[in-house]
């Protein structure tokens, strides 16, 4: 635990999320200007934000079966982030959605494992239960990219000999993967194991869906990922057009959710003291409703800036949660199932929901954004009001729950 690897580390975090956090708030304002988009401009626009989804549900089979097993994970994520960065700087060049769509898809398979590589090396060389000291600085790198970037939309023409452009996220980006597989090279060794890890590993926690409460979150948790892929298709498009935000703008002004959430996380275990799982969750769904319902308000300007915040209340408040509460319902030899699963269910499969439906409602609605933002309010209402109905949970049940698994047969 020297301050030296606790730089590594945090090094490592902030760049691993610096890039997520470059392309997720603009790339929609860069598509819609494109002539390949010009039709149907938030379906295909969602269709782009799928790829990611669609890499997270392929990742563990990248990271069980090859990265785990053949590769030291420093050295795999140095030769992903690299490759990945030259693909990002060919996307700047892009500008029909075959070619965006493939060219997303080949980044995002190569960026969704590093993620649990990142993660990995952290629990190989630091305490556990110190993780979050290093996981921080991955919101600090997607708000901080987050603030650069809009500065630098901002920089006059005069002075760069050219307009800055929202398409130039993708040579920040790539830059920024490049630099950080370079550095990944530098990142204490961390071997391959001998036996790569089972991709099918998360289907062993299949059978927690015969808890009553697990089931409620899990569904519940499925339907407000959903959304959470909602907000991030359309939260870009309705700043700039719906509220005529400046692009430089645009990127910082989504940062607040972050910032937000980062106060939320040193509020959390006071919060989940006071009022245990139930009301926790349900505080953090309500919190994506009321955002949602004020999106649709949408005026004035300052109350729609400051609902961005809420989404920090959201992720801290659900998204954190419902993984620390499949941690204690799990039996001890399923809990990294249990996490995998759960991740399968919302990451994974919600949020590749959520881009399926979010850019067709949109191009369905015209984008007349009261309406387009009713839709994720009345998901988040009806989903908070059948959790509260629904969710039933008593240490007692966790203590029954803790108890050995069913074996590997009998779970699948």
């Amino acid at each position: 635990m020297s301050m030296a690897l606790r730089i590594k580390l945090s090094t490592m975090m902030l760049l691993q999320y610096a890039i997520w956090g470059i392309w997720v708030p603009n790339i929609a304002m860069h598509l819609e200007k494109l002539d390949g988009f010009k039709e149907n401009p938030q379906t295909k626009i969602s269709l782009i934000f799928m790829t990611m989804p669609i890499a997270s549900i392929i990742a563990p089979f990248i990271g069980g079966q090859i990265a785990d097993r053949y590769f030291a994970a420093q050295r795999f994520l140095g030769v992903s982030q690299i490759v990945s960065g030259i693909v990002l700087m060919f996307l700047a060049k892009m500008t029909s959605f075959p070619a965006v769509f493939i060219g997303m898809l080949v980044f995002n398979l190569l960026y969704a494992p590093t993620i649990a590589l990142a993660n990995s090396i952290v629990f190989n060389h630091w305490p556990n239960d110190k993780f979050s000291t290093i996981r921080v600085w991955g919101s600090i790198g997607w708000i901080a990219i987050g603030w650069i970037f809009g500065f630098w939309l901002g920089l006059p023409e005069t002075l760069l000999g050219r307009k800055p452009e929202v398409g130039d996220l993708f040579y920040f980006a790539g830059v920024v993967s490049i630099l950080y597989g370079l550095y990944a090279f530098t990142l204490p060794h961390t071997p391959p194991t001998a036996k790569g890890g089972n991709p099918w590993a998360f289907l062993d926690a299949f059978a927690l869906m015969k808890n009553p409460s697990f089931a409620v979150m899990a569904v519940i948790g499925f339907f407000v990922a959903i959304e959470l892929q909602y907000y991030f298709v359309q939260t870009p498009s309705f700043l700039k057009q719906g509220m005529t935000l400046p692009e430089s703008w645009v990127g910082p002004v989504q940062t607040f959710g972050q910032i937000c959430e980062m106060v939320m996380m040193v509020l959390l275990p006071l919060v989940l003291a006071k009022t245990g799982f139930r009301i926790t969750m349900a505080i953090g769904i309500a919190a994506w409703a009321l955002r949602d319902f004020l999106f649709a308000v949408g005026h004035p300007t300052s109350l729609v800036v400051t609902a961005i915040s809420l989404h920090g209340v959201g992720f801290a408040f659900f998204f954190t949660v419902i993984f620390m509460f499949a941690d204690v319902v799990a039996p001890k030899d399923i809990k990294s199932s249990a996490q995998s699963f759960l991740s399968s269910v919302t990451i994974g499969m919600g949020m590749l929901v959520g881009s399926l439906v979010a850019g067709p409602i949109a191009d369905a609605l015209n984008k007349d954004w009261p309406k387009v933002y009713l839709v994720p309010a009345i998901l988040c209402t009806v989903c908070c009001l059948v959790f509260l109905a629904a969710f039933k949970f008593t240490p007692a049940a966790a203590a029954k729950a803790s108890e050995p698994a069913l074996s590997g047969s009998e779970a699948k």
